[in-house]
């Protein structure tokens, strides 16, 4: 699933939070925020729902339902509701990528203000229409958490469900040391496809060698047809392979999906996490919740800092505005970003940059792209060893540039030279 740019926005500080929104993520769009009447604290009350996997895309419950001080964010094909604000968007553009959406940001970053901040307590509740893309009502959780929104409620087959985005960090913010978190904490994946939904449970271990990043070690496999009884089969296997585990389990969930697969698809698969969570509670009770990402699977825990893409400065010859270009680019960082995480799966501490060279037909289509360690090199017959060491990821990087369509130019071609440096999450 390809990722866009991240937020343009801040919390207190503007500036900081987009910083902080860039690094984390990279993802571009707008949309706005919704708002609650004011209500009892932020700690929530969850009404008793009985399982039912056969409920086929069934609307999330009414507001009144879950009691949360932060806004209400109801998500529809014509509209986005933050509260009673329409907000407005269109979905189809975010079939298959997840992506900022600037109207909603814009409109949640305005109750985010001194004295009246709706954004205090963190969380928001969201009512998704069962015709929404999955990819569609990703972005807009995802949008909500840049915007200082990270729990999203959302009502699942089993009841209600915190989905907890990890924390945006400023670059050089150093993560808790795997020794100061929970061993043996699971994290699960689930993949919803067009006939199937796929569950795989890891252990986060700690190193062998003591230091260093934490790994997942594969403990659980299940493969269900979707339907009305996948939700109930997903919940065995996760309380089987919860057994003897740390609480919550799973902690964490990385959930993707098919381009057309819908979200209310999701719901009724995320009724497993709270099925396996009501089985073996954590201390204190409370709702359900996991640590969510919408990405693919890396080589480590969700609450490890992600690898890291930087771009460094571009040089442009010809009629076509470097900003352009830039954007053109950053809206393919998750297609950057998944060639690299194959090469971490291959060797967890690949680190280095290279530069793609690449030229812009008249028509804006890329005709030619090859890499280079030295970003003044000109295209060769034979390309030098590039300083990223693995073969696999540099092509893999230079093919999705090949892909790439820019605005066609003015006056010819256009040869950019864009260098790109890559390093492992801490």
């Amino acid at each position: 699933m390809n990722v866009v740019r991240c937020s343009n926005r801040g919390a207190a500080n503007p500036q900081r939070f987009a910083a902080l929104a860039w690094a984390a993520w990279v993802v571009g769009c707008t949309q706005a925020p919704p708002q609650a009447p004011p209500q009892a604290p932020p700690q929530a009350r969850q009404e008793a729902v009985s399982p039912s996997p056969a409920t086929a895309a069934a609307p999330p419950p009414v507001a009144a339902e879950v009691q949360v001080e932060g806004p209400r964010i109801r998500v529809a094909l014509k509209e986005i509701r933050v509260d009673d604000a329409a907000v407005s968007w269109d979905p189809a553009l975010l079939r298959d990528r997840l992506q900022k959406i600037d109207p909603l940001f814009e409109a949640l970053r305005e109750l985010h203000k001194p004295g009246i901040d709706r954004l205090a307590s963190g969380e928001c509740v969201f009512q998704v229409e069962p015709d929404v893309p999955f990819t569609a009502a990703a972005s807009a959780i995802m949008t909500s958490a840049f915007a200082g929104c990270p729990v999203a409620w959302v009502s699942t087959s089993s009841g209600w469900l915190k989905l907890r985005t990890p924390p945006l960090l400023p670059p050089g913010t150093p993560l808790p040391a795997p020794e100061s978190r929970v061993p043996s904490r699971r994290q699960s994946a689930l993949h919803i496809g067009p006939k199937e939904l796929e569950l795989t449970v890891f252990a986060v271990v700690p190193p062998a060698s003591g230091a260093g990043r934490e790994q997942l070690e594969k403990i659980a496999n299940r493969t269900v047809e979707r339907g009305t009884s996948a939700a109930r089969e997903l919940g065995s296997a996760l309380v089987g392979a919860c057994q003897q585990a740390p609480r919550p389990c799973p902690a964490g969930l990385w959930l993707t999906a098919d381009a057309d697969v819908l979200f209310s698809e999701a719901t009724r698969a995320l009724g497993a996490i709270v099925d396996a969570q009501k089985a073996a509670p954590a201390a204190g009770g409370g709702a359900a919740e996991v640590l969510v990402s919408f990405q693919s699977r890396g080589t480590g825990p969700i609450d490890q800092r992600p690898p890291a893409i930087r771009l460094g400065n571009l040089q442009v010859s010809g009629r076509l505005p470097p900003g352009e270009i830039q954007r053109i680019v950053r809206m393919n960082f998750g297609t950057f970003r998944a060639c690299y995480q194959e090469g971490l799966k291959r060797n967890p501490d690949l680190e280095g940059r290279f530069g793609v060279l690449f030229v812009i037909g008249k028509d804006g289509r890329v005709t030619k792209a090859g890499a280079r360690p030295d970003p003044t090199a000109e295209f060769a017959t034979e390309r030098a060893e590039p300083l990223l060491p693995d073969e696999k990821v540099v092509a893999c990087v230079v093919g999705a540039f090949e892909k790439l369509v820019f605005p066609a130019p003015e006056g010819g071609t256009v040869t950019v030279m864009y260098p790109i440096q890559f390093s492992p999450g801490s």
